[in-house]
């Protein structure tokens, strides 16, 4: 009997995360299908649902479906930022399953063209649907990008920009967000001043030197003031904004001056 070879074992177990992911996305319908029934926001079937999600999101581009990993990270940033999850919402997460299931099924992940097509049509939690922008052209997203750790903070400020007509999508370390804005550059990145990795000015000064995002706005979000020397070697264009009482109204004229406030969509954008 011949000695099964390394690209035999790899291509049975890419069959067998196929096999896997379908029945996990079986399972998703039917959790899908709880809460509609049960008009519940939050409840035992949401937390199934997001495990379920969150395992296809880690191990999709392990097993060369990198599109599929996307499509579940922006379905969690989705439910992270939804202002609620009713039926309206529960339907757009459907869409986000239905899109997993058809690459699943394909066996094989999407050329970079189809992807970017895939990745645009997509249900967003904005003010500006996909709607409107498909039909008035001038109109783009305008994307944000928080780096922070996941929690009550990121997900407050998450909504606020979500209502203001941003799409928002989320990285929980610095490292993570590195790869997310190169694989996706955003026009905008805000940034915890403090996080394990690398401090909000490292990750600013990082980005300053990445070709894909050295056009990025970024903000680096801080609870204590910043040194002069720090403050020094700080890349020019990078807002420092203090967290508190006033967070928001000091972000808003940073995206103001920027252009990116009050005429969502008009100011020159990644699409």
């Amino acid at each position: 009997m011949a000695k099964p070879t390394i690209e035999n074992i790899l291509h049975e177990i890419r069959l067998e995360f196929i096999v896997t992911t379908s029945e996990r996305l079986t399972v998703v319908d039917d959790l899908i299908s709880t809460m509609i029934d049960d008009g519940s926001e939050i409840d035992d079937s949401l937390i199934e649902f997001q495990r379920h999600i969150h395992s296809i999101k880690g191990q999709g581009a392990t097993f060369d479906f990198p599109t599929v990993s996307t499509i579940a990270h922006r379905l969690e940033d989705y439910i992270e930022t939804a202002p609620a999850l009713r039926n309206k919402q529960l339907l757009d997460m459907q869409i986000f399953v239905d899109v997993i299931r058809q690459i699943i099924e394909s066996g094989d992940d999407p050329s970079e063209s189809e992807a970017k097509k895939i990745l645009t049509d997509l249900p967003v939690t904005t003010a500006v649907s996909t709607a409107t922008i498909s039909a008035q052209s001038k109109l783009r997203v305008v994307r944000i990008l928080l780096v922070m750790d996941k929690g009550t903070q990121r997900r407050i400020i998450g909504k606020e920009l979500v209502s203001c007509g941003f799409y928002v999508s989320n990285a929980d370390t610095p490292l993570i967000g590195i790869g997310e804005a190169l694989a996706h550059p955003p026009n905008i990145i805000i940034v915890n001043g403090v996080m394990k990795e690398m401090s909000g000015l490292e990750f600013a000064k990082t980005m300053g030197v990445l070709k894909a995002t050295e056009k990025c706005r970024i903000v680096v979000a801080t609870a204590t003031a910043f040194s002069k020397a720090d403050l020094e070697t700080c890349p020019k264009g990078i807002a420092i904004v203090k967290k508190g009482t006033h967070f928001s109204e000091d972000l808003t004229e940073h995206l103001i001056d920027w252009g990116y406030f009050g005429d969502i969509g008009n100011a020159t954008a990644t699409t």
